[in-house]
């Protein structure tokens, strides 16, 4: 049968099904959809070994898929993973052999480019070890493969490279989103599927209890609070992977199960918090305020009656900084700092207040200051020494 003749014996299936349900009283779903391909593993197959092709619409919106075609020709053991897997045996014919997938809606299209290859040995089918594990835990996985792996797939997830791969065998990392099923591994001749399933054991999800301080410049340290940061689940460790400040990538160190320190990164801008770890992520119920800092200078003006004046200023012209904000002015005493006397600035940033005028070394303070919820945040100046003689 030519392939024009075996599309149009399909596509009037299709339509038959379609009748069928209109003489029943009965509506085509509104979702059915015809198939889409979007890849197929490996790259290139021998004829008479499995592969797997990813795509949609397999199983609903107008599945299952009842036929695949290698240029015209149909596969052999469909095997249906999920919506958007399949396995299925390429059939004879060798050098470009489009894939095709039909379900009751229709065919594929356009056609998937696809080689196949002469006859070789399929690989074998895999053992494993562990039986279980957990996302990013090592799998070693054994077998007679011909030639060494080039990837490998936990039941219907992302296809993950292995490392230390032979034709015996190869290491894998569980990777994220994986689920409970079967390993499958490909070659350059084909795929091979375990005969038992991989169980992926789940991690508790983490969670964000609280963080401190919560506002401060980038490279501000941050302690955040909160659970399952770390621990073992079935005998395999897991710890934090990522922290992000408002979706920038922080340097981070986890301190327990329930305490990381973050260092706010250099780009960040005020936004939430995030934590991942193989169970998840969790977000911070309330945003970490990414603060301007603005750099002020103090002076200090001595009079023997004790009276000391000066002018906080700032460099970038933030006048709030320089606006009613507190003064320490401080005496030094048997080797220690003590403060003599304590004053708000005016609306210029002057200040003065009467001391006891008693002989020594003084200094004025400008304490640092945090304005606007944490927004602004005014940096504390010194001021040189000033002596008050005998």
């Amino acid at each position: 049968m030519t392939i024009f003749k075996r599309h149009m014996g399909r596509q009037a299936a299709a339509v038959g099904v379609a009748v069928a349900l209109l003489v029943l009283g009965l509506a085509t779903p509104a979702y059915a959809a015809v198939p889409t391909v979007t890849a197929v593993t490996p790259t290139s197959a021998a004829v008479g070994c499995q592969v797997t092709v990813t795509g949609t619409n397999f199983q609903t919106n107008g599945g299952p898929a009842t036929l695949v075609e290698f240029g015209g020709s149909n596969g052999t053991g469909l095997h249906i993973d999920a919506d958007t897997q399949l396995e299925v045996t390429v059939p004879s014919g060798v050098g470009s052999n489009p894939v095709e997938v039909t379900n009751s809606t229709g065919i594929s299209t356009p056609a998937f480019p696809y080689t196949t290859t002469a006859a070789a040995t399929c690989p074998g089918v895999p053992t494993f070890s562990p039986s279980s594990g957990i996302v990013g835990s090592t799998v070693t996985i054994s077998g007679s493969f011909t030639t060494a792996p080039t990837g490998v797939r936990f039941n219907t997830s992302s296809l993950v490279v292995p490392t230390n791969a032979t034709a015996a065998g190869a290491t894998a990392v569980v990777p994220a989103g994986a689920t409970t099923g079967p390993i499958h591994v490909y070659t350059a001749a084909g795929q091979a599927t375990s005969a038992t399933s991989f169980t992926v054991t789940p991690v508790p999800a983490p969670t964000i209890t609280s963080f401190t301080p919560t506002f401060g410049p980038t490279g501000t340290s941050v302690k955040i609070t909160g659970t399952n940061f770390s621990g073992t689940v079935s005998g395999a460790s897991f710890t934090t992977t990522g922290v992000t400040f408002n979706g920038v990538t922080a340097t981070f160190a986890v301190n327990s199960a329930t305490q990381i320190t973050a260092t706010v990164p250099t780009t960040a801008t005020t936004g939430t918090i995030k934590v991942t770890t193989p169970g998840g992520t969790a977000t911070s119920a309330t945003s970490f305020t990414v603060s301007k800092t603005h750099s002020r200078s103090i002076t200090l003006k001595l009079k023997k009656s004790g009276k000391a004046s000066g002018v906080v200023s700032v460099s970038d012209g933030f006048t709030a900084c320089t606006a009613s904000v507190p003064v320490k002015i401080q005496r030094k005493s048997n080797g220690n700092w003590k403060n003599t006397g304590t004053t708000t600035t005016s609306a210029t940033g002057s200040y003065s207040k009467k001391t006891q005028g008693k002989p020594g070394k003084y200094r004025a303070i400008a304490p640092k200051v945090a304005l606007n919820n944490g927004v602004d945040v005014c940096l504390k100046d010194k001021s040189p020494t000033r002596t008050i003689k005998k």
